[in-house]
């Protein structure tokens, strides 16, 4: 179990072994799954010998299309369980590798421009409005001057836009979801320009250039 404030608390570890069945089959929040994590692929430009940081890599999935490509994987995550699902998916892949994080978002046990990428698929809204700024920023810490940041997630391009969909989805629960305009705001003062495509009316896929010198 995994508690990032006294408010919200999920089981991530409660639903390793079912969450491939469960997207998979999702008409609703998971709606075109496999389109969302692709095309987070390609806003990253994962290619051969590129490093990509997978936050949040859960199962594996986003990281399995990586290695597909011919990059080096490193994914992390709160969640065991996730990760031994993502193990065993890969299989003996040299260039996978897993590591536990209690806040991956927060605190990346990486130096700085490590990565050429790095990437996220439904689980930044896990992360609470407040600590949004500094997770980008520590995000973008990590990846190497004109690398590329992109994620694909339930998100909203305002509050009220939020508000309507919650009011709308009666299947829809309130959690943190990210809104576009507010993101805007926070990768403008980094010097970069967010880029954003809706994919349902609950799931958009965003993506950034670090420049050559960000302001950090």
């Amino acid at each position: 179990m995994v508690r990032m404030r006294r408010d919200k608390v999920w089981d991530f570890d409660g639903w390793a072994e079912t969450y491939d069945s469960a997207v998979e089959t999702s008409s609703r929040i998971y709606a075109r799954y496999g389109e969302v994590l692709d095309a987070v692929v390609e806003a990253a430009r994962v290619g051969p010998g590129k490093r990509v940081l997978d936050i949040g890599t859960g199962t594996g999935n986003l990281a399995k299309r990586c290695l597909v490509r011919g990059a080096v994987v490193v994914g992390v995550d709160p969640s065991k369980k996730m990760l031994a699902q993502a193990r065993a998916k890969m299989g003996d892949d040299p260039k996978a590798h897993f590591l536990q994080a209690d806040e991956p978002f927060l605190r990346i046990p990486f130096p700085d421009a490590h990565f050429d990428a790095v990437m996220s698929t439904y689980a930044f809204h896990r992360v609470p409005h407040h600590l949004k700024p500094a997770s980008v920023r520590e995000m973008i810490r990590v990846i190497v001057p004109g690398g590329l940041w992109a994620i694909g997630d339930l998100a909203f391009a305002d509050e009220l836009a939020e508000r309507v969909a919650l009011q709308e989805c009666a299947w829809l629960e309130e959690e943190y979801f990210a809104r576009i305009e507010d993101l805007r705001r926070v990768f403008m003062g980094l010097g970069m320009e967010l880029g954003s495509k809706q994919f349902t009316p609950v799931t958009w896929i965003l993506w950034a250039k670090k420049p050559a010198e960000a302001v950090l």
